[in-house]
């Protein structure tokens, strides 16, 4: 029996030795570190079974073998709790942890004290019956806590995992399996000891082996490190993305297989900085790099640890087959719109001659069956125009290429008009038709300024798309002024009593050649356009269509558009001498704008109306100035050195009680970008004003602001294109036109005076060497603070911490963008477009801190700008 016992302890220990062995083969992972602390406490156990039954002459050694063990339990009990809740995924709370850590610091202490106390064994003695020595102890209250710990510990585990196995997938529930069967068997193996089953003997050790053993089968057999550090292997090394691992210090810590293929020269442990290719690819905006005929996108993530960046991973995606296919989308598109607006208007020509020789034949025909006929034809024929108009109008909106014209007009002519169209449709049908319209809207001389044309295309598509789809009832048309949220604005409602749109359906409705689902589809006229277009037209003029609708109880179409409105005494004509005539001298104006010609100007465009304008040439000066004077109106230009257009404003609006806190403003700006409305209006600015300024737009302002200012918060368009009567340049001003300069826009920016005109092309002209310079400087000076960058970028890759005096950089960079952006505004002014489309590139590259690009126009804009000097001055 003895030596049985010695060979079960000496087996035991050399498999969890095995066992160990192959758990320290594998990947890292917190299941394989809480398995070999399981094992070595385990194997501690053993050693103390053993020592127990070969050392135990006196109580004193028997204690020690015992002391040895009760460490290894308290250790193999943390250990397995911690392995149990990894590998069986297991939601162990962790005060469980700290119970458990109390109850063994209970223990050992009562066992290492065992000698003095009767509180872990109450009695100990040695027996020698012959068999072999071994201690027997009266259990103490200590003794008792620890088993009662071990047994809920082990049952706590084993319920746990039958409740897991109902919840797993295939290949966890074979692993769960496994943990049952071992716990189970230590679980078996504490109730039989308890039960007295095995008398003196204690069969833990191979329980312990057992349980042990199915956990590393479990592990081992159904492939948890195989499966869990084989995917992050593959994602690691063989993904089709690269991967690169950087250092806090930005050094290349690891390096994946596909970057290995890309950069074959990439070494773990060098600095980064010293890959050229990946570096430019990182300080370029798009962040794409073009390599073996591939287009890798790269995408910077920091690695933080402990609230700090420890370093960072950059990725290389190949996009180069999603890019592809972007742009065969790009020029699908851009196709489809060219071969529609072909289309519409080849089949355009055709229609009207059918349609005017049918007219012919109805004059001269006197029969009435000829008659009706034509009739037929003509219906048909105004419908088919109706399409191509529709296809027309959605492929210019697709397109970008629809013009939004603003003029003033009279509001009441356009409605009744456009319900005066649809009035027979409706009657036809036996439709109640009813108009609606707000009596101020119906006074004489009340204007609106908006898009005439396209304002009555909206109430024409709506009114149709409801006669089309109501059979019985009513359509009503309603128009009038209404307020929301502080926002002004023309609101035209369109009501039915139709066969009405299921929510489902309501967005798709909007979409180009949808009709809906429901009982629409029976309705085969129409391609389903009318909405579409309705809806883009009212966002184009600022405003909005939106739908409130039931099936089978009809529907609402409600489009909001900005009010504008001008008197009929003060809206503007195509003559600028009479559009410019209101006296403001009894108002003063601030304007401030770094650039001289640009006041030069505004005075000019201004002088008719008499108003006070002063001017500035920088924001620090207008500051002082608002703090001297109150002013009417101010005009601050936006792109300025420090402080800009925006920056002024704010320190003039700093001081609540100051003299111009609630002057109203107004924003110029050679950039009417989306979003500028409401950048500006974010800002504080009532409104912005695009550069070149027309002089219908700076009327617009001033009746807006100096006369009839209302507190309405609607930004102002660009003015009406033909408010300006352009006066023709003879001679030598058509020899401009053949040298990019396009002298009839150049001159409607001097409002029609010829002599004006003349001045600012002889100032452009003088003043073309002297900002050269200025230019070249910055443009050189960039150059080499941009290589000088790129060698200290070189160290830190993109660090926002570099040691590169960044602040310095940034002023560079602006000074270069405010100079272009100047230059373009000037160009633009005398309708040198295409040298003013130059600086604008340079302008665009400067704010996107791309040198490249800097330097791929440069030149161009050089040698256009010479070009536009030379023909100025051969004509002055």
């Amino acid at each position: 029996m003895f030596y049985f016992l010695v060979s079960v302890n000496i087996i035991a220990i050399i498999l969890m030795l095995f066992m160990l062995a192959i758990c320290l083969r594998k990947k890292r992972s917190k299941a394989q570190l809480a398995f070999i602390i399981y094992d070595i406490f385990s194997m501690l156990f053993v050693v103390g079974v053993h020592l127990e039954l070969v050392h135990s002459d006196t109580v004193g050694e028997a204690l020690a073998g015992l002391c040895i063990q009760y460490v290894g339990q308290a250790g193999f009990l943390m250990a397995f709790l911690w392995f149990a809740s990894e590998f069986g995924r297991l939601k162990i709370p962790k005060f469980i942890y700290f119970i458990q850590a109390v109850i063994n610091t209970i223990v050992l202490t009562g066992v290492f004290t065992a000698e003095y106390h009767p509180y872990f064994y109450k009695t100990m003695r040695i027996l020698k019956d012959g068999i072999y020595h071994r201690i027997e102890v009266i259990p103490g209250i200590i003794w008792k806590l620890h088993y009662i710990h071990l047994g809920t510990v082990i049952l706590a585990v084993l319920i746990l995992c039958i409740m897991r196995y109902g919840e797993s997938s295939p290949i966890h529930k074979k692993r769960i399996l496994y943990m049952i069967a071992g716990v189970g068997t230590f679980a078996l193996e504490l109730i039989l000891k308890g039960l007295g089953v095995f008398g003196s003997y204690n069969p833990v050790v191979i329980a312990m082996t057992t349980m042990m053993f199915c956990m590393m089968m479990a592990m081992i057999h159904y492939g948890y490190f195989g499966s869990q550090q084989a995917a992050v292997d593959n994602a690691f090394h063989y993904g089709k993305e690269g991967l690169i691992i950087l250092d806090a210090e930005n050094k290349i810590i690891s390096v994946n297989q596909r970057m290995k293929e890309l950069f074959p020269e990439i070494k773990v442990g060098s600095a980064a900085s010293r890959q050229k290719e990946i570096l430019q690819a990182l300080t370029n905006r798009e962040r794409l790099l073009h390599k073996n005929d591939r287009i890798y996108e790269l995408r910077m993530e920091d690695i933080v640890e402990n609230g700090e960046k420890d370093g960072c991973m950059l990725w290389f995606i190949d996009q180069t087959e999603n890019l592809e296919m972007m742009q065969r989308l790009r020029s699908a598109d851009e196709a489809k719109t060219r071969f529609l607006m072909k289309v519409s208007h080849e089949l355009r020509t055709p229609m009207h001659t059918i349609l005017g020789m049918n007219e012919v034949i109805a004059e001269e025909t006197s029969e009435e069956k000829i008659r009706r006929y034509t009739r037929e034809i003509a219906s048909a024929g105004d419908s088919m125009i109706a399409l191509i108009e529709e296809v027309l109008d959605a492929s210019r909106l697709e397109s970008g290429t629809l013009q939004i014209k603003k003029d003033a007009f009279a509001l009441e002519e356009v409605i009744h008009d456009a319900a005066a169209q649809m009035r027979p449709q409706a009657e036809k049908k036996s439709l109640n038709f009813r108009l609606r319209m707000e009596e101020p809207l119906l006074k004489p001389g009340k204007h609106f300024y908006g898009d005439k044309a396209h304002i009555r295309q909206i109430i024409i598509n709506l009114l149709e798309n409801a006669v089309k789809y109501t059979d019985e009832g009513f359509v009503e048309l309603g128009v009038e002024k209404a307020a929301e949220n502080g926002d002004t604005f023309l609101k035209i409602a369109v009501a039915d009593s139709g066969i009405g749109i299921g929510k489902e359906e309501q967005d798709k409705i909007f979409e180009s050649f949808e009709r809906g689902n429901t009982a629409r589809n029976s309705r085969k006229d129409g391609i389903g356009l009318g909405l579409d277009i309705a809806k883009q037209l009212a966002e184009a003029m600022g405003g909005s269509l939106c739908l409130i609708s039931e099936v089978t109880k009809g529907s609402t179409f409600t489009v909001r558009i900005p009010w504008i409105e001008v008197s009929e005494k003060h809206h503007f004509t195509k003559q600028s001498e009479k559009s410019m005539n209101a006296d403001y001298s009894s108002f003063t104006i601030l304007a401030v704008d770094d650039n001289e010609q640009n006041l030069m100007v505004l005075e000019h465009l201004l002088h008719k109306t008499k108003v006070k304008m002063e001017t500035v040439m920088d924001g620090n000066t207008a500051v002082q100035k608002c703090e001297e004077k109150t002013y009417d109106l101010l005009l601050l230009d936006h792109m300025m050195p420090k402080p800009d257009g925006i920056e002024t404003l704010h320190l003039i609006r700093a001081d609540e009680k100051g003299r111009n806190h609630y002057t109203q403003a107004v924003a110029f700006t050679a950039n009417a970008t989306a979003g500028a409305k409401e950048l500006y209006k974010n800002e504080g600015f009532a409104e912005y004003i695009t550069k070149p300024v027309k002089p219908g737009t700076l009327e617009i302002m001033l009746q807006k602001y100096l006369r009839d200012y209302q507190p309405e918060e609607n930004m102002v368009f660009q003015g009406n294109m033909d408010d300006t009567k352009i006066i023709k340049l003879r001679g030598l001003l058509h020899y401009l036109e053949k040298n990019g300069i396009a002298a009839e826009e150049g001159l409607s920016y001097a409002d029609g005076d010829e002599q004006f005109y003349k001045e600012l092309l002889g100032i452009f002209a003088k003043e073309k060497e002297k900002k050269q310079h200025h230019l070249e400087k910055a443009f050189q000076t960039l150059k080499i603070n941009h290589v000088v960058t790129m060698k200290e970028t070189a160290e830190t890759i993109i660090d926002s911490e570099t040691t590169t005096d960044t602040e310095n950089m940034n002023e560079l960079w602006k000074t270069f963008v405010t100079q272009s952006h100047g230059l373009k505004g000037e160009a633009w002014g005398i309708g040198a477009r295409t040298l003013g489309d130059f600086f604008y590139q340079l302008e665009c590259a400067g704010k996107e801190k791309n040198i490249e690009k800097i330097e791929h126009f440069y030149p161009k804009a050089m040698e256009e700008w010479q070009q536009v000097v030379d023909a100025i001055q051969r004509v002055l």
